[in-house]
Parts: C-alpha cells; sequence; structure tokens
C-alpha cells in the first residue's frame, strides 16, 4: 500500500484514525505522521495528536516526501551558535526520549539542525502536546551553565494559554507542593498546602512534602467564556501550569488530564517567550514564538494578546 485513502472512523486524535483506518500498529501510524506520509483535506498535518472528525478524508502516501531538512519533524530553528541551540517544538512531539517510548523527539529533530558536530543536550522539558521555546546545549560545559541558569531561576520563561472560565482574580502567583500521585493516580499539589500570593510575591519557602511549584499568571484578554493568560514558571515541574490553573478552576483549554472536553483541537498552552543569559558569554538573550496557527481558533477575539515574533535579540 503505496497510496490510499480513507475517511476517519471516529472523532478523536489523528495518530487513533491513521491506526484504525489504515491497519497500521500504534507506532507505526505515528512515524508515517512524522515522516510527512498523512494528510488531511489535502494538507499534510505532522502532528500526531492532531484533532480529526469522523469522516474527514485521511491521505496515507508512503512516497511523500520528508518534512523539509530546515524544519525536521516540525522542529523550527529559531537559533544556534556554537554552544546552544533554540528551537520550536510542535504539540505531539515528547522533548527527549523516555525509557518506555521509541517514537521521534525534539531532540531528534535539535540533532538535526546542528551544524558541524551532531551534539544537543537537554537541559529543560516541555509537555509532549505543550509547543514552543526549548533550548539544547551543544556541550558539556554549556548544559552545565544552562542547569545552572535554570536552577537559579535566571531564565524567564513565558508561556501563554487559554483556560475554561475567567479567573477571579485576574494576576497572581500559586504556590504548592507538587507531588507525583495526589492520591488518585494523578499529579497534583498536597491538600492544604496551596498559597494564592500577589502576582509579584517573593517565593516562599519550600516545604517538605514535595517538589515546590511556583506559577505566576496575568489576565491579558478574556472572552464570555475563556481566558487568555500570560504565565511566568518560577519552576519546572512537569504538569506544572495545567496542574496549578486546573486547581483554581479554570484548566487549559484542551487538557484531556486536567481539565474537561472543551473543543479545543489540541492543548492550548504555548511556550511563547525566553529570557536567559548565554551560559558561555553571559550576553542575554530573548526568543519569542507567535501563538500557533491551530489554536488561533480557540483563543478571545481581537489580536491584541497574541505574542509576537521577533526572533532572537541580544540585550
Amino acid at each position: 500500500m503505496s497510496d490510499a485513502t480513507h475517511a476517519a472512523p471516529a472523532d478523536g486524535r489523528l495518530d487513533a484514525a491513521v491506526r484504525v483506518a489504515f491497519g497500521l500498529t500504534g507506532g507505526a501510524a505515528k512515524r508515517a505522521i512524522h515522516s510527512g506520509k498523512v494528510s488531511v483535506h489535502g494538507r499534510r498535518v505532522l502532528d500526531p495528536g492532531a484533532s480529526v472528525q469522523a469522516g474527514d478524508p485521511l491521505r496515507l502516501d508512503m512516497n511523500a516526501p520528508r518534512p523539509a531538512r530546515t524544519e525536521p519533524l516540525g522542529v523550527r530553528l529559531v537559533y544556534r551558535d556554537p554552544h546552544i541551540l533554540v528551537v520550536d517544538k510542535p504539540s505531539g512531539l515528547l522533548s527527549a526520549p523516555l525509557s518506555t517510548e521509541t517514537e521521534p523527539t525534539a531532540l531528534d529533530g535539535a540533532l538535526a539542525l546542528c551544524r558541524g558536530p551532531r551534539v544537543a543536550k537537554v537541559v529543560h522539558r516541555l509537555d509532549k502536546l505543550t509547543s514552543g521555546l526549548m533550548v539544547f546545549a551543544r556541550s558539556i560545559v554549556a548544559a552545565r551553565g544552562l542547569r545552572t541558569i535554570i536552577d537559579e531561576h535566571r531564565a524567564k520563561r513565558v508561556y501563554f494559554c487559554v483556560v475554561q472560565g475567567i479567573p477571579r482574580i485576574p494576576a497572581a502567583t500559586i504556590v504548592s507542593d507538587l507531588m507525583r500521585d495526589r492520591g488518585d493516580g494523578y499529579r497534583g499539589s498536597q491538600d492544604g498546602l496551596r498559597q494564592i500570593l500577589a502576582y509579584d510575591a517573593p517565593i516562599p519557602p519550600a516545604g517538605d512534602q514535595g517538589r515546590q511549584g511556583v506559577t505566576r499568571y496575568r489576565t491579558v484578554a478574556t472572552s464570555p467564556e475563556r481566558a487568555a493568560l500570560e504565565v511566568r514558571i518560577e519552576t519546572g515541574r512537569t504538569h506544572q501550569i495545567r496542574i496549578h490553573l486546573s486547581e483554581i478552576g479554570h484548566p487549559v483549554l484542551g487538557d484531556q488530564v486536567y481539565g474537561r472536553n472543551s473543543g479545543a483541537p489540541r492543548q492550548a498552552l504555548h511556550a511563547g517567550r525566553l529570557t536567559l543569559p548565554h551560559p558561555i558569554t553571559g550576553e542575554e538573550l530573548h526568543f519569542e514564538s507567535p501563538w500557533p496557527d491551530d489554536l488561533r481558533a480557540v483563543g478571545p477575539r481581537g489580536p491584541g494578546w497574541l505574542p509576537a515574533s521577533r526572533g532572537p535579540k541580544k540585550r
């Protein structure tokens, strides 16, 4: 089967639809999507987690060319020098390999974007369904420097998201001890240890019951049933933003773990800004990534809140 077309059998994820429609394994379906072999309504889609509806025309063309090398696996180059690499990760792609996964990752894309030695070291991660900016180190020295910068809160990471409802407090800081299992099999804050502080409040001492998570949010636009938030994290715990916003009653649209069905095409969370000192030269670098096209329909109307893309800047 080199070229075939079938209708999506049900509403759901693209990789699940491809697996059923074309009789592939789950891994083969994801590889076909990542390598540009699958199109929906005639448009190539590289995100296995993209939403499809029953009846959508799916085409599998095993002879289709792979995505252009300038964006391997949909990973876009933002900045590159001999020491660091900054990329824009698409939703649906793991940041780096997990012990139980063999699917392609943003690390694979970063390695393909390297000039000279193909070296890229992971210093932080984004959730699989979160899109946006990631920085990789290209040497052991740079990796050590970047990890220190992140641990000392000198990297300013700003996310944009759309949430259900409008926060009663328009700007605040959420602090809690995050647990791997809050008692029901899901990650979350330990009962009674969550604090809601002023947006610019200092970080309080960490407790001893979990790993402290500090999330600062600011409402930047609203519509009757949802709000767009600018979110800054002081710590980078797993699922931190999604957990904190869900626990104050405003889950991220499209979050299938901590939220509820919202009709969003995918998780509406994007790492849009990154500012940090260069780990070798000390120069301050600033990077921006625009709000993704596949999420433009879910945000509040009007362009004022959407993060602009101005590219890298040295300050």
